[in-house]
């Protein structure tokens, strides 16, 4: 691996990070893909969204929770692939903040993480279940799919110029999509522009025929894509693999989904510390992910186990 800049430095000093999971899925009380999984009705899903209130929500209590357990940074789904945003938005209603809660709670969250001295992480799935160019894609609806690509490039623009410094960008729901479509190219840019210290993992896309073509399908550390390229950082998902550069390994502290699960059994404590060392021996980092409940709390579960490794 290169040497490192040094304002990347507290990345693998970091080690133990907090990947949250939560959105108006929670309501369900099924993990966080309800929506798609279970073929829901998508006007009622926006409704429940739509009315959705988490009134015991503190970002204070979060944080507080990521301290007494020893992780150094975090990272907030600030929207999934039902496409709900957590932020006040100018480019879509359809967001905590115009809605029932009222609330920016991506702009609480990264108050509160920052005070508490840790390093503040966004998520943004590229995907959004709701729109019909994202299923279509530029083959079938090339001008759906174009006003679609703006729209999400407006939004991780709005992400990063309203909220102070963000450590890290952590993309998602790229598939099918190369970075090619997505213009991931120019998205990077624009986030380099705007903060250039950020970090960016490598989900920013997958391979695209010409990229294999022109041999930009990736390399031995298994990139996706003209994607891996564009990343500063590897996330193996539910695995943990050593790459040569900089990474993490995300986990579910459960046993099965990411998003908040009624009845859902936990990993015991000694083996997500387990876990913990052995990213670390490798040389990389674990994001260990929590799905918050529908009023804004932390399972007792989760907040148990994290006392016990902390």
């Amino acid at each position: 691996m290169t040497e490192l800049p040094d304002r990347w430095r507290w990345f693998p000093e970091g080690r133990f990070g907090l990947f949250i999971h939560w959105g108006a899925y929670a309501a369900y009380g099924r993990g966080e893909q309800a929506l798609f999984r279970e073929r829901l009705d998508q006007r009622g899903y926006a409704r429940t969204a739509c009315a959705w209130d988490p009134g015991h929500f503190d970002a204070a209590e979060w944080a507080a929770v990521a301290r007494r357990a020893g992780m150094r940074y975090a990272v907030l789904t600030t929207r999934h692939h039902d496409g709900f945003c957590l932020w006040n938005s100018r480019v879509t209603d359809y967001a905590t903040a115009a809605q029932a809660a009222g609330r920016d709670f991506v702009g609480e969250y990264a108050e509160a993480f920052r005070a508490a001295g840790l390093r503040v992480g966004l998520y943004y799935s590229l995907a959004d279940w709701r729109i019909p160019a994202y299923w279509e894609g530029p083959e079938h609806d090339p001008g759906g799919w174009a006003s679609f690509r703006d729209y999400v490039h407006a939004q991780v623009r709005e992400l990063l110029t309203g909220y102070g410094r963000i450590d890290v960008l952590w993309f998602d729901g790229a598939w099918p999509r190369s970075a090619l479509e997505w213009k991931s190219r120019e998205l990077v840019a624009t986030i380099r522009e705007l903060q250039p210290d950020i970090l960016i993992n490598n989900r920013l896309g997958t391979p695209h025929p010409h990229e294999i073509a022109a041999g930009l399908a990736g390399d031995e550390t298994g990139d996706t894509g003209l994607s891996g390229q564009l990343g500063d950082f590897g996330t193996p998902e539910h695995h943990i693999t050593a790459e040569n550069r900089l990474w993490e390994s995300c986990q579910v502290s459960t046993w099965r989904l990411w998003g908040y699960t009624i009845g859902e059994r936990w990993r015991p404590a000694d083996l997500l510390l387990d876990m913990l060392t052995e990213a670390a021996g490798k040389g990389g980092n674990l994001l260990l992910n929590v799905g918050p409940d529908a009023d804004g709390r932390f399972p007792p579960d989760f907040v148990a186990r994290m006392e016990a490794i902390g």
